[in-house]
């Protein structure tokens, strides 16, 4: 309950306060503020829902108030603003309160005008907004150079620097900087030690945040290594040490040495049978480990020598293939494979299940690569033998590779539209719409100016409002089929199905800071929060096999974000995405069967922080992102 104490009840505040004196009656003026019938604007409370700060305005009503000598907030007198009869309002000084988010008990004063007698003392609640940063959590804890480290926590926009041991990353290097999380690589640090402990703090105008621990840098350290002779083409050599396993590439001055296996405490490398011939042939030069990004040098010897007299034509020899890009377990369409091993300076091109595969770049002596090409039969996983073509036609069985023959992309982040252009941040301009495709991010301007969307694009919408193609099946199949999202007004977040819902797409807002037209719009793509089971897990996991296997219809053209699966979507989940072919979008109907689909694939939300999961909304300031695991499948036959 709060406190309140006038020099008169307020039933009587309108009465004139009377005194008498020898020399007869005198009256009296006396300051009265009414909190029966009136309130204080802005009425402040406990909880929260009408608050006030520093610099707030704030107004009381009574009688007599122009009589009024001060107001004071726990002792700080305010600067009064407006003084009348009726009517007095004070603004809000800084009282050196602490930052919370909930408000804080203050007790407002009110003086007669001998600014020494109370005439009023209240309870009121002043907000001191949390605007300092502070740090919640950082990951991951141990790492070298080039290793990324996000930080969670408040207000991180205002961290102008991150020192880590002895070095200092400007908030110009971070990679990502937002209000609750900010990101940066790992800078390289001199040290000596195959693991060092340091510690991190965060700077900013105010000061510094320790960071809570530390943070383990490694670097390999390799055991003196003692040569008795040289080396020839072909040898093999085993080099022990610590945290190995850091290590990217073995270089014999320009030249690279083969590494055929590592783990953190050795390394077993090998001669390339195709060395260059050095002159004299048996040569001397530092051999040094490279790891990190960018690339750090470690010493493995400082006089390394090796016979590189030629043993004579070699062909290729294989040692594995890999993904090109961290984080993918599989080899999918449309995706680099790495092929390392010896003697692959001569290889041309490759062969996939027989069909000739080009490099995507030009082979070296111990590695070459290729970009899994479509056309890829049937839709599940499957055993397809590797051929290396080498010197003029020569061709090597290299065994054969397990090929997902879809499309499968992860970490694709897209930021929301938003019917109010006052919230559309640049991130959401830039990161707008994923081409299905192309399993790729693009942003308003790029939709706009280049032919993802053709028959829109030209100003002729080939899609009515009543859903049916008015175009020609060709123009329906030159749009690349497109997905985006957008929050509506009441904060509601959905995907969006372009053709359905063409005028969402003026939710984007332009570089010109002008929205998209809303008669654009032309892919039909149904869609279907899945439910759980081996599907879904497969899909959440990456181990996806067959594209096509459990196939259901979809049937909802904008599924929603919400609070709890089933109905609407969280994070977690997992959306089916159907492509219709134009007979089905041409007569406006639903999928009954995979012939129906043109395309199809899956979405697996990974994160989402535009939106709040408790109540199911998007961010009225519509920060953030939605981030996306998309698994897309090829076309099939029209």
């Amino acid at each position: 309950m709060k406190r309140i104490f006038s020099i008169q009840a307020v039933g009587a505040a309108l009465l004139l306060a009377v005194c008498c004196t020898p020399q007869g009656r005198e009256i009296k003026n006396t300051p009265a503020v009414n909190v029966t019938t009136e309130v204080l604007s802005p009425n402040t409370n406990e909880s929260g829902t009408v608050r006030a700060y520093t610099g707030t305005t704030v107004t009381m009503k009574g009688v007599n108030l122009d009589k009024a000598g001060k107001v004071t907030l726990n002792e700080t007198e305010a600067e009064i603003a407006l003084q009348e009869f009726k009517t007095l309002s004070f603004i809000v000084p800084d009282l050196g309160l602490p930052q919370k988010d909930d408000p804080q008990l203050v007790e407002l004063r009110v003086y007669d005008a001998d600014r020494e007698t109370v005439v009023f003392l209240y309870d009121y609640f002043i907000t001191v907004p949390v605007t300092d940063p502070s740090v919640s959590s950082w990951e991951p804890k141990e790492g070298t150079a080039g290793t990324g480290i996000t930080v969670s926590g408040r207000n991180l926009d205002c961290i102008t620097a991150v020192s880590l041991g002895s070095v200092n990353i400007p908030a110009s290097d971070f990679t990502a900087q937002a209000g609750n999380a900010l990101s940066f690589n790992i800078p390289a640090m001199t040290v000596t030690e195959a693991d060092t402990e340091v510690g991190a703090t965060a700077l900013w105008a105010g000061g510094e945040i320790p960071f809570e621990g530390t943070f383990k840098y490694r670097i390999p350290v390799f055991e003196a290594y003692t040569q008795t002779a040289a080396l020839h083409l072909g040898d093999e050599i085993t080099f022990n040490g610590q945290n190995l396993d850091l290590v990217q590439a073995l270089l014999w001055g320009d030249e690279q040495i083969l590494i055929v296996s590592s783990s953190a405490a050795a390394i077993e490398a090998k001669i390339p049978s195709g060395l260059a011939l050095q002159d004299p042939a048996i040569a001397t030069k530092a051999l040094i480990a490279v790891y990190g990004t960018p690339g750090q040098q470690a010493s493995v010897c400082a006089g390394f020598t090796i016979d590189t007299t030629p043993i004579g034509p070699a062909a290729p020899i294989f040692v594995s293939a890999t993904p090109a890009d961290e984080g993918y377990d599989g080899f999918y369409l449309g995706r680099e494979v790495v092929v390392r091993g010896e003697n692959f300076a001569s290889i041309e091109k490759f062969e996939l299940d027989g069909k000739e595969v080009e490099l995507s770049s030009p082979a070296d002596d111990v590695k070459a690569a290729f970009v899994i090409p479509a056309g890829m039969d049937g839709s599940a996983a499957r055993e397809i033998t590797l051929t290396a073509i080498w010197n003029g036609g020569n061709k090597a069985d290299f065994g054969t590779l397990k090929v997902h023959p879809f499309y499968y992309t992860k970490g694709l982040r897209i930021g929301i539209g938003s019917n109010s252009k006052s919230t559309y941040p640049d991130y959401n301009r830039q990161n707008a719409f994923i081409l299905l495709n192309e399993g790729r991010v693009i942003s308003v301007d790029e939709w706009f100016d280049t032919p993802v969307d053709a028959p829109a694009a030209s100003g002729s919408n080939t899609v009515t409002s009543s859903n049916k193609i008015n175009g020609s099946k060709d123009d329906y199949y030159a749009a690349r089929p497109y997905l985006f999202a957008t929050a509506s007004s009441a904060h509601k977040l959905a995907f969006q199905n372009p053709a359905n819902s063409a005028s969402q797409l003026k939710t984007h807002v332009l570089s010109s800071n002008t929205a998209l037209p809303s008669t654009f719009g032309t892919p039909i793509l149904y869609m279907k929060i899945m439910g759980e089971g081996e599907l879904k897990t497969a899909v959440a996991s990456g181990s996806l096999e067959d594209i096509l296997e459990g196939f259901q219809n979809a049937s909802t053209s904008a599924p929603a974000f919400g609070t709890a699966e089933g109905s609407t979507w969280v994070k977690g989940s997992v959306i089916a995405v159907q492509y219709v072919k134009y007979e089905v979008g041409a007569t406006g109907g639903k999928t009954t069967s995979a012939d129906d689909v043109m395309r199809s694939g899956y979405l697996y939300i990974r994160d989402i922080t535009c939106a709040d999961p408790a109540t199911g909304l998007a961010l009225a300031s519509r920060e953030g992102y939605i981030e996306i695991d998309l698994y897309w499948s090829q076309a099939s036959g029209e």
